[in-house]
């Protein structure tokens, strides 16, 4: 059987892509386009108001702040 679409091959070339365009862009500028995205999705929308954001910090000592 011949595939016709390999799926791993675009994903890897997707995610190449991707890390093009985030140049430059920082861990929350990554994240914060990502929420973007996912708003504006109407599968994914439903779902972005029931997970949890945990905001804790870890400190150095160990100790959630």
């Amino acid at each position: 059987m011949k595939k016709t679409f390999d799926a791993v091959a675009w994903m890897r070339r997707r995610r190449e892509e991707i890390d093009l365009e985030d140049q430059g862009l920082t861990w929350e500028d990554k994240r914060q386009k990502t929420h973007n995205i996912v708003l504006r999705d109407p599968l994914l929308a439903p779902f972005s108001s029931k997970g949890k954001c945990f905001e804790s910090v870890v400190s150095a000592e160990g100790n959630k702040e």
